[in-house]
């Protein structure tokens, strides 16, 4: 199958003409594209680590806290581009329109193999981070691996480019909650900052949920074409992620998001202090106790 594209209509041919150009049905041509992305992520986090080293605030973090800080670089990152990416999807007409199921065009598969690759690393980062802290989030690793599996399934099928593309604005929160942690680090969390972006933040969580209910107003529009011709592993990795990211993801971070804007805490690191803690005062209660007797 051929990628349809028009140079001169293409977003990524503002990075690069010749990117318009590739043939993006080639395997060496995805694959070096995917592996490109992983090393540049991987630049990006090493970066953030050496630029950061430098402040007073990343110093005095805990090293697993300096782990999530250049994650949340690297995520903000990817978010910037998916956010330009998806918006040009949502609102620029192409052939990704005109068939739900197999239209593609130069743009949409550039960003799909970067996207691939961003999830090969922040899924790599995730696995050796989780077993090093011997931490584990349930819903950001399902929602990462779904991700991977998810992308990889549209490269591999040349299928469902529609919404792999104008999902990427979905990833519009990310800056915002990296900016919302590294301020909470910084002691920041009562500054006009802090507030005006947690205020953007869960509004981004808003336009999240009207995004999704675009998503399935266009299924419902081409639903006979998708039922009949969609290849079935790329239909269920998109209708199984989409109905969980419609009704458990974005609703659970919507809340969680809007707590942390009325009660500024890290709540990613959160419940085990508060467990230190706890554990804490019930050894000085049971001391006292000891001594009473």
């Amino acid at each position: 199958m051929e990628v349809t594209s028009e140079t001169n209509s293409e977003l990524v041919a503002y990075l690069h003409p010749s990117l318009a150009d590739l043939d993006y049905t080639k395997t060496r041509t995805t694959l070096l594209l995917i592996g490109a992305s992983f090393v540049v992520w991987a630049a990006v986090y090493s970066a953030s680590a050496i630029l950061a080293s430098f402040t007073s605030t990343y110093r005095r973090l805990k090293t697993k806290e300096k782990v999530f800080w250049n994650l949340a670089v690297v995520r903000a990152s990817f978010g910037c581009f998916s956010a330009i990416i998806g918006a040009w999807a949502i609102f620029t007409p192409t052939q990704m329109d005109k068939d739900v199921v197999f239209g593609t065009t130069a743009t949409s598969s550039f960003a799909l193999c970067i996207t691939v690759g961003f999830f090969l690393f922040e899924c790599g980062a995730l696995t050796v981070s989780d077993a090093i802290f011997k931490s584990f989030s349930f819903l950001l690793n399902l929602h990462h691996w779904l991700s991977l599996v998810g992308y990889s399934l549209l490269i591999y099928y040349g299928a469902a480019h529609w919404i792999g593309c104008k999902g990427l604005v979905l990833e519009m929160s990310t800056p915002f909650s990296a900016l919302c942690w590294t301020l909470l680090k910084a002691g920041k969390e009562r500054s006009v900052v802090w507030k005006a972006n947690q205020f953007l933040l869960v509004h981004t969580f808003h336009l999240r949920s009207v995004v999704e209910c675009l998503f399935w107003y266009i299924s419902y529009q081409n639903w006979s074409h998708i039922w009949a011709h969609m290849p079935l592993p790329v239909f269920l990795a998109l209708y199984v992620q989409l109905t969980l990211v419609s009704l458990v993801m974005t609703p659970y971070w919507t809340y969680k998001k809007t707590a942390q804007m009325i009660n500024p805490v890290d709540w990613n690191f959160e419940s085990k202090r508060q467990g230190a803690d706890v554990s804490a005062l019930n050894g000085f209660t049971n001391t006292e106790l000891k001594k009473s007797v």
